[in-house]
């Protein structure tokens, strides 16, 4: 007979499904809307506002395990790492809400030049990605591979800083190529905390090597 924390526990894995699910609906809807100069707010907010919700429910599931049955060792680890995890994939949705409000905020972007937050967008999404398929299968290995993904986004960031800087762009689409890379950076660190849960959730160690 299973277990009632096992119950529980599948529970969890289930809300955090669907919460992988949305966040990568919301980051890829926004970045498919900036690149092509569409609104999107109200769709990615309701999405993100979905998220919060579900957040607030694997709290709340989160707690009432550790309470009523009081876990250890690798029952503990991933119940607290679920925790941290759905806050990551909350902060996704938000950067992707930050991101679908830009065209609001600066006006029609149709004419600017968007190669460089394109190519940037494929690997924060892959390290969206693979981050939520390293949580669910813990395979340290794939977290691992994080750290090195995370690096190449932050020397593309540095990179295409430069040439915005040096190509004497129209004011409006240098500020929404910079937002919307720093945004996208601030994706990659998510990915890469939850893979530093993954290691934890695993051998009981935080952080990944660099």
């Amino acid at each position: 007979m299973r277990r009632l924390l096992d119950v529980g526990i599948s529970r969890l894995s289930n809300l955090l499904h669907d919460m992988s699910r949305v966040s990568q609906e919301c980051v890829a809807m926004a970045i498919d809307a900036y690149l092509k100069d569409r609104s999107v707010v109200q769709e990615v907010y309701t999405r993100a506002n979905q998220l919060a919700i579900l957040k607030e429910e694997v709290n709340d599931l989160a707690v009432e395990l550790m309470i009523r049955y009081q876990p250890v060792a690798a029952d503990l680890r991933f119940i607290s790492s679920c925790m941290e995890v759905a806050y990551d994939l909350v902060r996704f949705g938000r950067y992707a809400y930050d991101i679908a409000q830009i065209r609001e905020q600066l006006g029609d972007l149709g004419r600017c030049d968007k190669s460089m937050i394109a190519e940037m967008a494929e690997m924060v999404s892959r390290m969206l990605k693979d981050s939520i398929s390293a949580f669910n299968s813990k395979d340290e290995s794939l977290a691992e591979r994080l750290i090195r993904m995370d690096d190449m986004v932050d020397s593309s960031y540095r990179s295409n800083l430069k040439k915005i800087v040096e190509d004497g762009m129209d004011i409006r689409c240098a500020l929404s190529l910079v937002l919307v890379m720093r945004y996208l950076e601030r994706i990659a660190d998510h990915a890469v905390y939850i893979g530093e849960l993954v290691r934890y959730m695993v051998s009981g160690v935080r952080g990944l090597d660099r």
